[in-house]
């Protein structure tokens, strides 16, 4: 795994942080509601990509 994919999980962590306060942290996996587990997961997805997407843009041409 490189430098900036682990940058993009960290920043997914917060994200997907974002999304437990609106779902409830006291609520265990096999309590989330379909509508639960798809939130998160296009969380994930979406932060990662965007993030990921982010770190290309800044970054510069290895050559």
């Amino acid at each position: 795994m490189t430098e900036e994919e682990r940058a993009a999980i960290a920043l997914v962590m917060k994200r997907l942080g974002q999304t437990m306060d609106r779902i409830g942290w006291d609520k265990r996996l096999r309590d989330l509601t379909a509508a639960d587990v798809t939130a998160l997961i296009e969380e994930a997805l979406e932060g990662y990509g965007a993030e990921m997407s982010r770190i290309a843009a800044t970054a510069e041409v290895p050559f």
